[in-house]
């Protein structure tokens, strides 16, 4: 089948956030579809409807005419965010019919808190208001329905809309312990310290100590071990813990647990937490147990340093889509991120921003170089 691009198109009377939330998906989406539109529909009536009214009929030929811009659009093979009332379920009908790829979230409200926000003086006195003196078909079949009374943030919904578009969406923790077990069991990964542990090695002081979040083999663990930093490893993979305990190394401790959630991460007992190429290998809810669960561990002024996959890889998109910017490829789970979101979660979790920066150079291996973000974060 020849693919199209997809239309979210959301709906829902005058100040219920449609346009809120919709440009605030459009923002994420465009981190990964930079060719992505965004179209308002008050704006283009402004740009494009100067000729037509506000009758009910031409209301209808109003709404005819955007969501055909929409259809060609898509069919060029461009996603299309659309904010519109578009008050008639004939023009909803319309849309499942001639646009394939066609995902509709209805943006509901209660009327009491319509009219305590009134943000356009419609409630209060206008005339010919959709939802108060003109009739508004409520969705029949939409997509997503969205309670939108302020109980919760326009990030929070995003959230869930990037979530339910997503049939086969994560739901618990991910598990690649299998596909680690065997990848180590066979050697098939460099020994000597990678380039983000060089770099972070200029970051950190001797004494100090420094919790590794995935240490697979224990690369940079061993290298952080020799520079004289207490060094706390973990990692799913019993294969490679248990290699790395066969011979005990000064300041290296090996546990064999889930880094996201385990009971050595005790208030402020790290001053270095490290994570190199495992942020990615976690879904977007473990990660934010992740952060926070960091923002206790470190001592206040800790630093947090992460390299992670960006949605620029070479690699997104490739294999089953899980959910937002994850796939399962190659035998196992990649998520990639933005460098936008990912500072922000930072900030949310208590942490400030001292370096952070996505290029290619940061990781090469072989003639692979993809580009990666490097992230330092300092505890608040």
């Amino acid at each position: 089948m020849e693919h199209k691009g997809t239309v979210y198109f959301f709906t829902g009377l005058s100040g219920a956030g449609k346009t809120t939330v919709g440009s605030l998906f459009y923002q994420r989406l465009k981190n990964t579809k930079p060719n992505a539109v965004y179209l308002d529909g008050d704006e283009i009536r402004v740009a494009f409807g100067e000729d037509v009214g506000y009758t009910n009929d031409e209301r209808l030929r109003w709404a005819g005419r955007i969501f055909r811009v929409c259809r060609l659009l898509s069919d060029q093979c461009i996603d299309v965010v659309c904010c519109s009332i578009a008050m008639f379920d004939t023009v909803r009908r319309w849309n499942r019919e001639h646009i394939p790829n066609y995902k509709e979230i209805y943006i509901r409200v209660k009327k009491e808190t319509l009219i305590q926000r009134n943000q356009k003086g419609l409630y209060t006195g206008g005339r010919n208001v959709v939802g108060v003196d003109l009739p508004f078909d409520e969705p029949q079949s939409p997509d997503l329905v969205l309670q939108n009374d302020g109980e919760r943030t326009p990030l929070e919904l995003v959230e869930e809309i990037e979530g339910a578009l997503y049939p086969n969406i994560v739901e618990h923790p991910i598990d690649n312990t299998d596909y680690w077990n065997l990848y180590y069991q066979n050697k098939l990964c460099p020994t000597s310290p990678s380039p983000f542990a060089r770099y972070v090695s200029t970051l950190v002081e001797p004494g100090r100590t420094l919790a590794e979040l995935g240490c697979g083999n224990g690369r940079d663990a061993l290298y952080f071990a020799s520079l004289g930093l207490d060094v706390v490893a973990m990692d799913l993979s019993e294969a490679a813990i248990s290699m790395l305990r066969q011979q005990p190394v000064p300041h290296a401790r090996f546990v064999c647990g889930d880094f996201v959630s385990h009971t050595l991460h005790q208030p402020e007992s790290y001053d270095y937490a490290y994570s190199r190429f495992t942020i990615h290998a976690i879904n977007q809810k473990q990660e934010r147990m992740l952060l926070g669960s960091m923002a206790r561990a470190l001592k206040p002024g800790g630093k947090f340093f992460i390299e992670v996959r960006s949605v620029h890889d070479p690699l997104y998109g490739k294999g089953e889509a899980l959910e937002r910017n994850a796939f399962f490829y190659d035998n196992h789970y990649r998520r990639f991120l933005v460098l936008d979101e990912l500072t922000e979660a930072l900030r949310q979790a208590g942490f400030r921003i001292e370096y952070a920066r996505e290029q290619t150079g940061f990781a090469p291996y072989g003639n692979d170089d993809p580009p990666v973000i490097r992230v330092v974060a300092v505890k608040n």
